[in-house]
């Protein structure tokens, strides 16, 4: 058998450690045990969803459990009036506290900054933004040009603000809360069929079988997962990933 060298396993061991430090330590100072994910009364919370459809199929339970917490943007209209139309019902739907829709293009959201940079995040308890592993590049875009946003000299967040990503097209990996949207699950499949000129239908029959995954985990029917991060660990995770 062909000896290892000790420099060659000295070598793997500290990359491997390296990796895993660099991978992991934003999660290090978590509480990794899932939790129930209620917010209180009066809460400030901002939605923040890329596309038409976004807002429903990640957080469409959450936000008709609490509707007067939330505010929502939607950052594209999907580059086409039908999509907007759309939107409008799924807000007739959940009655958030105020929504609106800017005008940035699809597929390249992260050239949207001069308007992303209006978006009055410090008011905010709450920012609810896609998971920034999510495979689609507007979705990660949302996370980095919030960070570049939270980073400007004159942005004053709340020292207790949280950001917390939510499920879209790809599922988290390390939930730490979870919401049990049971009650309420009718009105979300109904807020994602609103989009039928992106399959809600389908979406929607999609969407509440991973629901039904995350309540088996938590012992509900239906539960949406999050990953809920402190400023800091948002900016290690997004600093990591452009780096």
């Amino acid at each position: 058998m062909k000896k290892v060298s000790a420099f060659k396993k000295f070598f793997v061991l500290n990359i491997h450690r390296f990796l895993l430090n660099k991978i992991f330590k934003p999660f290090v100072n978590m509480n990794i045990k899932p939790l129930p994910f209620e917010l209180i009364r009066g809460s400030k919370c901002l939605l923040i969803a890329p596309h038409p459809d976004d807002e429903s199929i990640g957080c469409g339970g959450i936000m008709n459990l609490y509707p007067s917490c939330f505010d929502i943007v939607c950052l594209t209209h999907g580059n086409n009036s039908v999509r907007h139309e759309e939107f409008e019902k799924a807000m007739k739907i959940i009655s958030p506290n105020n929504y609106g829709m800017m005008n940035l293009y699809d597929k390249d959201v992260i050239s949207g900054y001069n308007e992303f940079k209006n978006i009055p995040v410090c008011e905010y308890d709450y920012i609810f933004v896609p998971y920034i592993y999510d495979q689609h590049r507007d979705h990660k875009a949302v996370s980095i040009l919030l960070k570049r946003l939270l980073d400007e000299e004159d942005i004053h967040p709340k020292k207790t603000l949280k950001i917390v990503f939510y499920e879209v097209w790809s599922a988290i990996n390390t939930p730490n809360y979870y919401t049990d949207i049971s009650s309420v699950i009718t009105k979300k499949i109904l807020c994602i069929s609103q989009h039928k000129s992106q399959d809600g239908a389908g979406f929607a029959k999609r969407i509440t079988g991973l629901n039904s995954y995350r309540g088996m985990q938590k012992n509900s029917e239906y539960s949406e997962a999050f990953l809920v991060l402190n400023y800091t660990d948002f900016c290690d995770i997004v600093d990591f990933l452009e780096n």
